[in-house]
């Protein structure tokens, strides 16, 4: 009888071990299709990521626009996303654009967040680098409707 107490008291102690020792959980991750909700053209933005224990979260972003670039997060910080050398990333007063520098950054939790721009030096004629930032937010793609033609086969 005290060797089956032993046993599970063992039994639970490791339980509660593995369970704690476990990876970060899913809701850490930011994976799937969002909209990229800002002042210029519609962009959707394909994410994947995996995250460690320690809750430190790293994958890929890929663009409808053509850009893949990398995606991390710290634990506890912010979801950061870099891009060197945006070719449209800066706009001129003129309505001309030139390269930048851009940082995204999003909340965790509400996807709220902001682009850091720095332009190139040169770029509309200023021979320094300008700064700005502006707000930003990612919400998640509706998924595609199904074809018209399997209307008729779904009930």
């Amino acid at each position: 009888m005290a060797i089956t107490r032993a046993m599970a008291a063992a039994l639970a102690v490791t339980s509660a071990a593995i369970g704690l020792a476990s990876p970060a959980s899913a809701d850490d991750q930011l994976d799937g299709d969002y909209n990229l909700v800002t002042d210029g053209p519609p962009t959707i933005w394909t994410v994947t990521t995996q995250c460690n224990a320690e809750r430190t979260c790293g994958g890929t972003v890929a663009t409808s626009r053509g850009w893949v670039g990398a995606i991390s997060r710290m634990a506890g910080g912010p979801w950061t996303a870099e891009r060197r050398d945006a070719s449209t990333g800066w706009t001129c007063p003129d309505g001309s654009t030139g390269p930048a520098d851009l940082l995204y950054s999003f909340d965790p939790v509400t996807l709220a967040g902001t682009v850091s721009a720095t332009s190139k030096p040169g770029v509309c004629n200023d021979p320094n680098p300008q700064q700005g930032q502006q707000p930003i937010s990612l919400q998640p793609a509706a998924p595609s409707a199904p074809p018209k033609f399997l209307d008729d086969l779904i009930p």
